[in-house]
């Protein structure tokens, strides 16, 4: 079922969004319709009074046309809303090659960091670079290849990483803050120290290992008005989470199965239906969470800090160990 829905994702952003015939922008119009800024190269389109629709798939295609008319309506607000003076679109972003961005990488050194800020690297083949000395913000990162590259340190506020490639990526100590990471590609990834406040993070992360980032107000959720192919959430089975601050996240319906969670800062935190089944939640601070429907069979409660604030303990399900 997971693989089903990357490749629904997968198709549903590969897209490309309302834009008039005479002057195309080339983003995606079911993204749009769903908050999503995508750039592609409009070779499937759908034309209505004198205005040309790009997609890239017939499946992106066939799901717009369900609803033309509100999927229209959603695009073409978002694409006002964007075309503001103080946002940017993709289109009036600066594309970078992969060639570019490894020449203009030579220069990088800690007293010369690269300013890569507001620029469209999307798709790019950046695998295995040393990126600790660029400047990401506000970056469009959507589909990157970046398998093995270094980005331990770097400010990546506000970037756009939606189905990039981050097996093996080190992202320890990055400054994430507000970067939106949707069904990218996880294995082996370290996130050790980062700063993920207000990032949205859904998808397949395995082993990610995110101890001791800090995650305040993160969105890892599930979205239930953005599912429009299948059920799209945050999952991690064995994932790393020690000492992780997420006080204040939405993690509702999140799966932290076999997960360590020892030390987190799990303090008013929306953990609805969430799967922490043998997860180890040791010294962890639940003062305030809110665990209704949860499942903790097997999950290691010992010496857990502010069990009795908790709302919805009674409606956990499975049977804790340590906890009364």
């Amino acid at each position: 079922m997971r693989i089903v829905n990357f490749v629904a994702v997968a198709l549903m952003l590969a897209c490309a969004s309302y834009a008039g015939a005479a002057e195309p922008d080339k983003n995606c119009t079911l993204g749009a319709a769903y908050g999503q800024i995508v750039p592609t190269d409009c070779s499937v389109f759908w034309e209505n009074a004198g205005k040309i629709h790009c997609f890239s798939s017939e499946a992106a295609k066939a799901e717009f046309l369900k609803n033309p008319e509100e999927n229209l309506k959603k695009a073409m607000a978002f694409r006002e809303k964007m075309m503001a003076p103080e946002n940017k679109t993709a289109a009036a972003m600066e594309k970078l090659s992969a060639e570019q961005v490894r020449e203009m990488l030579k220069k990088a050194s800690p007293s010369n960091i690269v300013d890569f800020s507001g620029k469209d690297l999307s798709y790019n083949d950046l695998r295995g670079l040393d990126l600790r000395y660029g400047k990401f913000v506000d970056t469009n990162l959507f589909g990157a290849d970046l398998r093995g590259s270094n980005f331990s340190g770097a400010d990546l506020t506000k970037a756009y990483m939606n189905l990039a490639r981050l097996e093996n990526v080190n992202l320890s100590g990055a400054n994430l803050t507000d970067a939106t990471i949707f069904q990218a590609i996880f294995d082996k990834t370290n996130f050790k120290g980062a700063n993920l406040s207000n990032a949205r993070v859904i998808g397949t992360l395995g082993n990610v290992d995110m101890s001791g980032a800090t995650i305040k107000k993160g969105r890892f959720g599930l979205d239930v008005g953005n599912q429009p192919m299948g059920q799209m959430k945050f999952d991690s089975v064995g994932g790393n989470f020690a000492n992780a601050d997420f006080e204040g996240a939405d993690l509702n319906i999140a799966a932290f199965t076999f997960g360590n969670l020892s030390g987190a800062n799990l303090r008013n935190t929306n953990m609805n239906r969430a799967d922490l089944n043998q997860a180890n939640l040791t010294g962890a601070d639940l003062t305030g969470a809110d665990l209704t429907n949860a499942e903790v069979d097997g999950a290691i409660f010992k010496d857990v800090k502010g069990l009795e604030t908790v709302k919805g303990f009674d409606t956990v399900k499975g049977k804790c160990v340590g906890c009364k």
